[in-house]
């Protein structure tokens, strides 16, 4: 589970299951890369504020922006804006 890769859908994988590309097909295949690019930047996000706390980095705007939101319980407008 330390594989990043881990939580991403294999785009390839699942193109090369669907033996032709139907409006759904497509549909779901966009959907899977747009997750994709919302994990990834959840991740990073993530570990950047992680850092910050650590004191390894030091803390943005946009780091304590993030912390406020997960605190409050509400989703940072920078995953909101991919999502």
């Amino acid at each position: 589970m330390n594989n990043p890769d881990f939580y991403l859908f294999n785009l390839s994988e699942m193109k090369d299951r669907c033996p032709e590309l139907t409006p759904y097909s497509v549909v779901c295949l966009q959907e899977a890369e747009r997750m994709n690019i919302l994990v990834t930047e959840i991740r990073r996000s993530l570990a950047e504020l992680t850092r910050g706390l650590k004191g390894e980095l030091n803390m943005t705007d946009h780091m304590e922006a993030l912390m406020n939101c997960l605190i409050m319980n509400t989703r940072p407008p920078g995953w909101e804006k991919l999502a």
